[in-house]
C-alpha cells in the first residue's frame, strides 16, 4: 500500500469504529428507553420488583430492617426516658439538639467519604457504633447510674456516627437498583421502615411497661449488630442491575477520591449551585423536614400530657399511636412504589397537605381514640412526604455527587432538632397543642406556597 491511500484506509478504519460506537450507544439508548416505557406505562404490577428482580437489594433491605427496628425503637425509648427523668419538654428538644448537632459539622464529611470509599463498610461502621452506644446505656440502666446527662452524650455519639453512616446508606440504593428502579426501591425502602414503625415503637412502649428501660435497650444493641452481619451480604462495590447500571452516570464514581476533601465538598456544591432543580427541592424539603419531623420528637411529651394520666398509660398509649401511625406510613409507602415514574411533584405538595392536616386535627383532638384516628392519616402524609422527596433528589442526582447531596439532607435534618428545640420551648410556655398546632399550620402555608408560586416543583416527573 502506497504512503497515500494509508491515509484513505485509516480514514476508513475509523469511520467504521464511529458506527459502531454511535450503533452501541443507540442500542443502549433504545433499551434504556425500553426499559423506562415499560415503568412508565405501568403494563403490570411491579410493587416489589426491584425485591424480585435485584438480590443485593434483597439483602441490603434485609439488613435495614434490623436498623430501622432499633431507630424506631430508640424514637421511643429515648424520649420517654428523658420526659420521665425530667418531666419537661425541654429535655425531649434538648436530646435531639444533642444528636444534631454533630451532623451539622460532620455530615459533609460523611458526604464525601460515601463519595470516595465503599459506602457498605461507612453503613457498617455507623452501625456498629450505634450497637455500642445503645449497650452502654442498657449497662447504666440495670447499674441504676443513667443520669440524663447520659443520654445527651448517648445522643451526641449517635449523631457523630450518622453523619457518616446515612448519606452512604442514602446513596446505596441507586447503586444497587439503577435509575429506572429508584422509585419502586425508595418505595420499598419505606415501606421496610414504615413496618418497623408499625411493630417497634408498639414492642418498646410494651417492654418498657413490662420490663423496663433496660431491657430494651440491650435488645437495641441487638438488632444494630444484626444489622451489621447483614450487610455483608451486600457487595462492597455493587453494580446496579438494571439497564441504566452501563451508564456514564454510574461510571463516574469508579474514578472518584482523586481529589482532596475539601475540594470535593467545593465541587459538590459547584454541582448543586448548577442545578438549580436539586437545589429547588433541597430547600423545600429543609423546610419540610423542619415543620414535619417536630411530631415524632415530641410525641412523648405530647401523648404524657394530653392524652394519658400516668407514665405507664403513657408508655402503652405513645407505643398504639406511633403503630398506627407506622400502618398509615407503610399503606402510604406501598402505593409510592407502585405507582409510575410520572406526576410525583404534584403527589408529593399533596403529601405535605395531607400531613398539616392530619397534624392540625391530632392537635385539637383530646380523645385518645380518636388521635389513633387521625395518626392513621398523618402516617400516609408521612409515607408520601418522605418517600417522594428522596426519589425526587436522588433522581435528579449524578451518581458521583450522592453521597454529598445526601449529607447535605443530613445536614437539613440537623436543623431539623434545632427548630424541634425551638419548638419545645413554645410547648413549655404555651402547651403541646398550641405547638402542634402551629407547625400543622405552618406545613399548610407551605403546601400552597410551593403549588402557587413554585410551578416546576408541580411539574416534575
Amino acid at each position: 500500500m502506497s504512503a497515500a491511500e494509508r491515509p484513505i484506509a485509516s480514514s476508513s478504519t475509523s469511520a467504521v469504529a464511529a458506527e459502531g460506537l454511535e450503533g452501541a450507544a443507540t442500542a443502549a439508548a433504545t433499551l434504556d428507553r425500553s426499559v423506562s416505557a415499560e415503568y412508565t406505562t405501568g403494563r403490570r404490577f411491579r410493587t416489589f420488583d426491584s425485591l424480585i428482580e435485584v438480590p443485593a437489594f434483597r439483602w441490603y433491605l434485609l439488613s435495614m430492617m434490623g436498623n430501622w427496628s432499633a431507630q424506631q425503637m430508640q424514637n421511643v425509648v429515648r424520649g420517654l426516658l428523658a420526659y420521665q427523668l425530667t418531666d419537661s419538654f425541654a429535655a425531649l428538644g434538648g436530646v435531639a439538639l444533642a444528636n444534631a448537632v454533630p451532623r451539622l459539622f460532620l455530615a459533609l464529611v460523611g458526604g464525601v467519604l460515601a463519595d470516595r470509599a465503599s459506602r457498605r463498610r461507612v453503613l457498617q461502621v455507623g452501625q456498629c457504633a450505634s450497637a455500642i452506644i445503645t449497650a452502654a446505656i442498657a449497662v447504666l440502666i440495670f447499674t441504676d447510674r443513667l443520669r440524663v446527662e447520659h443520654l445527651y452524650a448517648a445522643a451526641v455519639l449517635q449523631g457523630i456516627a450518622m453523619s457518616f453512616s446515612m448519606p452512604a446508606r442514602q446513596a446505596m440504593i441507586p447503586e444497587i437498583v439503577g435509575e429506572e428502579r429508584l422509585t419502586n426501591a425508595i418505595g420499598l425502602n419505606a415501606s421496610g421502615m414504615n413496618t418497623m414503625r408499625l411493630l417497634a415503637p408498639a414492642t418498646a412502649g410494651f417492654m418498657v411497661a413490662i420490663f423496663g428501660f433496660g431491657i430494651v435497650y440491650a435488645l437495641m444493641a441487638a438488632l444494630f449488630t444484626l444489622a451489621v452481619v447483614g450487610m455483608f451480604r451486600v457487595p462492597a462495590n455493587p453494580t446496579a442491575q438494571s439497564a441504566s447500571a452501563t451508564s456514564p452516570v454510574l461510571r463516574k464514581r469508579r474514578g472518584a477520591g482523586t481529589r482532596g476533601g475539601i475540594k470535593d465538598m467545593q465541587e459538590g456544591f459547584r454541582y448543586l449551585g448548577r442545578n438549580r432543580i436539586l437545589l429547588m427541592l433541597l430547600s423545600v424539603h429543609l423546610f419540610v423536614v423542619v415543620l414535619s419531623l417536630t411530631f415524632q420528637r415530641l410525641a412523648p411529651g405530647f401523648v404524657s400530657e394530653v392524652l394519658a394520666s400516668n407514665d405507664d398509660q403513657a408508655a402503652w398509649r405513645l407505643g398504639v399511636i406511633l403503630t398506627v401511625m407506622g400502618g398509615g406510613a407503610l399503606i402510604g409507602s406501598l402505593a409510592i412504589a407502585s405507582i409510575p415514574n410520572r406526576g410525583r411533584g404534584r403527589l408529593l405538595i399533596g403529601s405535605i397537605a395531607v400531613f398539616g392536616i392530619a397534624l392540625l386535627g391530632f392537635a385539637i383532638s383530646q380523645n385518645y381514640w380518636v388521635s389513633i384516628g387521625i395518626v392513621f392519616i398523618l402516617g400516609l402524609g408521612q409515607a408520601g412526604r418522605q418517600s417522594l422527596s428522596q426519589i425526587l433528589i436522588q433522581s435528579h442526582t449524578e451518581n458521583e455527587y450522592r453521597g454529598r447531596v445526601s449529607s447535605i439532607m443530613m445536614m437539613e435534618m440537623g436543623f431539623e432538632s434545632f427548630g424541634t428545640f425551638a419548638i419545645s420551648l413554645v410547648a413549655v410556655a404555651f402547651g403541646a397543642q398550641v405547638a402542634f398546632g402551629g407547625v400543622a399550620v405552618a406545613l399548610l402555608l407551605l403546601a400552597l406556597i410551593v403549588a402557587v408560586f413554585l410551578p416546576a416543583y408541580r411539574r416534575l416527573d
